[in-house]
């Protein structure tokens, strides 16, 4: 949420949009799904039945995910309507790193801010595999990464110069 809440300070402070994106794997489910059908008791291996069982699973499946993205892009969406922002939300399929990290540079964002870690983060974890999967991917968009909002309220910022261009330009920037 932290990502959220520092995406709407940026857009309000900027006049931008914002992208609400979740991703979630139906497909998966639905090949494990099949992976798991010879361990089914015996009268469920009719194909007919098989079918409807398929069926049924993947209605189920769908459905569930969709409720669960529809969750957290409510969330977006409320902060957004509380800073009168405006919001695109973004439902997508598939394995979570590489989605985002396709749709990242497909559609050239100017800025796309994560979270450092996950829901499965445990005590230690400075990154967390998705975040750092999607970093290494993108090549279009600046990317903001976040794990602790206080820093930014007053406390200390560090900005790392290279000593090229770039790094001088983005740190006059950053003074101005």
């Amino acid at each position: 949420n932290m990502a959220v809440e520092l995406g709407v300070q940026f857009a309000k402070t900027f006049g931008s949009k914002i992208v609400g994106s979740h991703v979630y794997a139906a497909k998966m489910h639905d090949k494990r799904f099949k992976q798991m059908e010879a361990g089914l008791p015996e009268e469920y291996h009719d194909e007919k039945e098989l079918d409807r069982q398929r069926q049924i699973h993947d209605s189920l499946i769908t459905r569930g995910l969709q409720i669960i993205t529809d969750s957290y892009l409510d969330f977006v969406d409320q902060k957004c309507t509380e800073a009168n922002i405006p919001l695109e939300r973004r439902s997508l399929e598939g394995r979570n790193w590489k989605v985002l990290a396709e749709d990242i540079n497909k559609s050239g964002y100017d800025l796309t801010i994560m979270g450092a870690v996950g829901v499965g983060a445990v005590k230690d974890s400075v990154i967390g595999s998705n975040t750092e999967r999607v970093i290494r991917r993108v090549r279009s968009s600046d990317m903001f990464i976040v794990k602790d909002l206080n820093p930014m309220n007053g406390g200390k910022i560090v900005v790392a110069v290279d000593g090229s261009p770039y790094s001088f330009g983005g740190l006059k920037t950053a003074l101005a």
